[in-house]
């Protein structure tokens, strides 16, 4: 252990800083890059990242698991208890299982990110941002989502972990914080041109026109991911008036409840000598959404009162299972009284990720999940196609127009593992990447930062501006269709749905990342392995940029190799099929299947 004690900083809010001694910043998430002008003349180093490498995240994640089906049960039977219901658990499961997941995923990490720091260095102290009502307890999964990236809340959250974790005998200073403050969710504010202000009111009017025509036991179809085209007539060859049903927009009135929360976490500790069960068994109601809770009556009216089908046929959805609680919570009483459930893959992961969706909660909950292509050994599983290419267009590329690069931005700090770490490593490919390209080719290249970036503490445009100004930067300002109508060769610098897209569409596309085939499952490397082999899929960033550099000057003659060719329709067929005819084929589905 060093000799030297270090004040330790768990943010980036400045004002639990310390700037007249050493200090140890907890993660690179502390110094946003913006702020480098400020920190980087303090006496600090930062943290090991915690958790990264395979048998790390094996060792996680199957940790994590076991915690979460505990969890699961005492909470099924603390809220049946609490509300005076008699809810089964997959009903629980659909309304909260989402949840649940990021937050023993979450917690798990901070506290082993503690636990590694404070075995590593000796800590004198930490500060504490503290408002009279700062509550952790968001009021739904979304705004939790967004809570578990926020600096002022993790703040309270890791004072709370060191409390939990030092017997409370940790050394904490006190700062007064605003306790309104939130968690940082998007705002988006802006105002629409006439004509389609005047397009959503005759589409609002068409809606209310439409539901009046709507039958107690017609299917519900809600986000099938599905342009809104193909749903129509799906729903048409059905039998029924299409309808675009959408969950309302809702305010919850009931806020959370300290004591009541203490009082109910309280009966759940002391019970365990698992002392990282026992800490999220403390924690889990000062977290729990307010929906779920306090305000879990009232979300029961509003839902009661939605004009959506009494009995329906079945439910299907692509989207709405993960934080739409007005949804989750009319799907579960549905299903409770017999409706069939059916849910749909929402992009990449399914089937491949080795953490992530393996098996994803719409997966577990549903009576049939539809995939992409795959079937990976589950009942659920019915293999699909791509719904959201179903009868679109098709993309075109340009063959001697521009280099795309598509990149991704810094997820939300949901995982087990520092996932800002991982990050740090993958920008530095983009660079890496970039840096290596042929001048003429460089000049041609495009960048395409991820819609998420405006919100990222990653500053990514000023970062690529500090490498090389004259790099071109898309921040959204055009589709992606666009860009790749625009492209002659398109690069996929993380494994996305960009990736399954552009090779269903035989669009010539390249990518890399880092870690190599770390995060797929074993079903899944093979199909991968056969992208390698054809030079689509590269692991390093100086790897595809020569592959880049090779076949500029004629990327059709590369691309229509036989070899190439093969690869990318055995791996399409498996993970990104193309029907001829989505309607009738989702029509046998359904039909089938209900």
């Amino acid at each position: 252990m060093p000799a030297i004690v270090r004040y330790l900083i768990t943010t980036a809010d400045e004002r639990s800083w310390k700037f007249d001694r050493p200090v140890i910043f907890l993660g690179e998430w502390c110094r946003t890059f913006d702020r480098k002008h400020i920190w980087q003349d303090m006496d600090a180093i930062v943290a090991p990242p915690y958790g990264l490498g395979q048998l790390n995240k094996d060792a996680d994640n199957a940790e994590a698991r076991v915690i979460e089906e505990r969890l699961f049960l005492i909470l099924c039977d603390s809220l049946n208890q609490f509300h005076g219901t008699q809810n089964d658990s997959r009903f629980w499961r659909m309304v909260l299982g989402h949840w649940l997941r990021r937050y023993v995923d979450a917690i798990l990490n901070r506290i082993k990110t503690l636990e590694q720091c404070l075995q590593t260095y000796k800590i004198s102290g930490t500060t504490a941002i503290v408002g009279y009502n700062y509550t952790l307890a968001t009021m739904d999964s979304y705004e939790a989502i967004w809570a578990f990236s926020d600096k002022r809340w993790n703040n309270q959250l890791y004072v709370s972990l060191l409390g939990q974790l030092s017997g409370n005998n940790f050394p904490i200073e006190v700062v007064e914080g605003d306790e309104s403050e939130g968690f940082n969710l998007p705002i988006v504010i802006s105002e629409l041109p006439l004509q389609q202000k005047i397009f959503a009111w005759g589409y609002r009017q068409v809606k209310k026109l439409a539901c009046l025509m709507a039958r107690n036991g017609d299917a519900f179809i809600i986000n099938s991911y599905l342009p809104k085209k193909e749903e129509i007539k799906l729903q048409l060859a059905m039998g029924q008036v299409p309808q675009l049903w959408a969950s309302p927009k809702y305010i919850l009135t009931k806020k959370a409840d300290y004591a009541l929360r203490q009082k109910l976490g309280g009966q759940l500790i002391g019970k365990s000598s698992d002392i990282h069960f026992e800490i999220m068994c403390a924690l889990l109601f000062e977290l729990l959404p307010a929906c779920y809770l306090e305000g879990f009556a009232e979300l029961v009216d509003k839902v009661h009162n939605l004009p959506w089908p009494k009995n329906p046929k079945f439910i299907f959805t692509s989207n709405n299972f993960d934080t739409d609680e007005m949804f989750k919570l009319w799907a579960a009483e549905k299903v409770q009284s017999g409706a069939q459930y059916i849910t749909g893959q929402h992009g990449n992961n399914y089937g491949t990720h080795r953490y992530f969706a393996h098996p994803s909660i719409e997966e577990v909950t549903a009576d049939k999940f539809l995939t992409w292509g795959w079937s990976d050994g589950m009942q659920q599983h019915v293999p699909a196609f791509i719904l959201n290419l179903a009868r679109r267009n098709k993309s075109y590329y340009q063959p001697n127009g521009d280099l795309l690069l598509i990149e991704t931005s810094p997820s939300h700090m949901l995982c087990t593992w520092d996932t800002n770490a991982e990050f740090m490593v993958y920008f530095e490919d983009q660079l890496t990447f970039a840096e290596k390209l042929e001048n003429r080719i460089k000049k041609r290249l495009i960048v395409r930062l991820h819609h998420e970036h405006v919100n990222s503490i990653w500053k990514e445009q000023l970062r690529w501006a500090r490498f090389d100004a004259d790099v071109k930067l898309d921040t959204g300002s055009l589709r992606i269709r666009q860009l790749i109508s625009q492209s002659r060769l398109i690069v996929h610098s993380y494994d996305s749905t960009g990736i399954l897209e552009t090779l269903s569409q035989n669009i010539p596309t390249l990518a890399f990342w880092q870690n190599g085939f770390d995060h797929l499952r074993d079903s899944a490397k093979p199909y991968y392995q056969l992208l390698v082999n054809a030079g689509i899929l590269h692991l390093t960033a100086e790897s595809v940029a020569m592959q880049v550099n090779e076949v500029w000057c004629d990327v059709d003659s590369w691309w229509q190799r036989k070899e190439v060719q093969d690869a990318r329709n055995l791996f399409c067929e498996r993970f990104a099929k193309i029907s001829e005819n989505p309607i009738k084929d989702l029509k046998t589905i359904f039909y089938e299947n209900i």
